[in-house]
């Protein structure tokens, strides 16, 4: 914490403990970023702030600055475009975005749109990793093609017969003048690069993954308050519904005999 007086500290850590509260459904590294942040910026605030009674001051300045519900719905985007663009993590940057558009609270169509979101960019991650996966695949087979013809030449002319290899166009003219030790280097050399292409698109991968839980994880606390507000404006309204007059029964007096 920074040199606030012992009493201004107390306050500025009540309001900051509120704002995390506000947080629960963010990665803890960018939870502590934009805390930091804000804490910063309090302290900035409060030193620029004119007048001897250090209690007014940080009320003034917590006053300017709102209450914690309103800094994330404010402040929040910015923060994450920030450390999304800092940290090289799109979707980071994306969920900065989206909170941008939305804020904390969503409606029917904010709904909509944020599914619609969440299931390209699922669709996106899955085709992702179809096509790591093909090169990675691709990688590991012309390597050991490679090396069955430098180790394994009459097995690799066995393939090529049986059509299971096949070697045609300009990739046969720029093979056949080679010996087969030297066709099998060019086959490795050449499953090398796939395999690095792979590896680093798998390593990426982790990082979309990453982003991408945060997206849901997001999502799910939305819809979560969104259910829950739903629900309370249900509960009032059947509050607030006039119910039938209710008419007391009064007891019918028979003449006495």
């Amino acid at each position: 914490m920074t040199n606030f007086p012992d009493v201004v500290a107390k306050i500025a850590n009540d309001y900051l403990d509120r704002l995390k509260s506000q947080l629960r459904q963010f990665p803890a590294p960018e939870r502590e970023d934009f805390l930091r942040e804000i804490q910063s910026h309090l302290f900035e605030a409060y030193q620029q702030t004119p007048g001897d009674d250090d209690v007014t001051r940080i009320f003034a300045v917590l006053r300017n600055l709102g209450e914690p519900a309103e800094v994330v719905t404010d402040r929040l985007p910015g923060a994450m475009v920030r450390s999304g663009t800092k940290r090289n993590l799109p979707l980071y940057v994306l969920g900065g975005i989206l909170i941008a558009l939305f804020g904390i609270p969503l409606g029917f169509g904010g709904v909509a749109v944020l599914a619609g979101v969440l299931v390209t960019l699922a669709g996106i991650l899955v085709a992702y990793y179809a096509a790591t996966g093909s090169i990675l695949l691709v990688g590991v087979l012309v390597m050991l093609t490679g090396l069955v013809r430098i180790f394994l030449p009459g097995v690799f002319d066995k393939l090529v017969d049986l059509g299971f290899i096949q070697v045609g166009g300009p990739l046969a003219q720029f093979f056949d003048p080679m010996p087969s030790a030297d066709q099998g280097i060019v086959m490795i050399i050449f499953a090398s690069g796939f395999a690095a292409t792979g590896w680093g698109m798998l390593r990426l991968g982790g990082y979309l993954i990453r982003g991408l839980r945060f997206l849901f994880s997001l999502a799910f606390e939305w819809l979560r308050q969104f259910a829950q507000n739903v629900r309370r404006r249900v509960l009032q309204d059947k509050g607030q519904r006039p119910g039938l007059p209710h008419t007391p029964h009064k007891p019918v007096a028979f003449p006495s005999a």
